[in-house]
């Protein structure tokens, strides 16, 4: 908040605030702490999927929180049809005192899913050892249609 005194400009606030920082993937433990620039008095975290297996983490100093007003927040894009769960985590939190963007959601080791082995179906595929007579019966008759 800003006070007018005398024509001095006063902040009234938590000044040399110290944030945790860093970019982390699949954990929300940063040990580095930052002491951020003096008119810089919030601290953020954001993460969200990267893919099934990694959450990307992201700590730093901030200006403002007004990513997290309702009134502030850019309309939702169009959503695509996927069976896909990739991009479905996101998680923003966003404070005002010393060391306050420690930790994150609890129940991260859920979210995050085992390896396992993909198995797809492949389309079109052919066992050649059943067809090879008629495939060089084929290809004798091409190649002497085109001679």
């Amino acid at each position: 908040m800003k006070v007018e005194s005398d024509s001095v400009l006063f902040y009234l606030g938590t000044f040399n605030v110290q944030c945790h920082e860093c970019i982390v993937k699949n954990t929300f433990h940063c040990p580095v702490k930052r002491t951020c620039p003096y008119d810089i008095r919030r601290c953020f975290t954001v993460s969200m999927r990267l893919n099934s297996r990694e959450i990307l983490v992201y700590k730093n100093c901030t200006f403002n929180c007004t990513f997290l007003y309702r009134a502030e927040e850019p309309p939702e894009t169009p959503r695509r049809k996927t069976t896909h769960r990739f991009n479905s985590f996101y998680w923003v939190h966003c404070c005002g005192s010393n060391m306050c963007n420690f930790g994150g959601p609890t129940n991260l080791e859920r979210d995050i899913t085992l390896d396992y082995p993909l198995e797809e179906d492949i389309e079109g595929n052919a066992q050649l050892v059943q067809s090879t007579v008629f495939l060089s019966i084929v290809s004798i008759l091409v190649r002497n249609t085109l001679t």
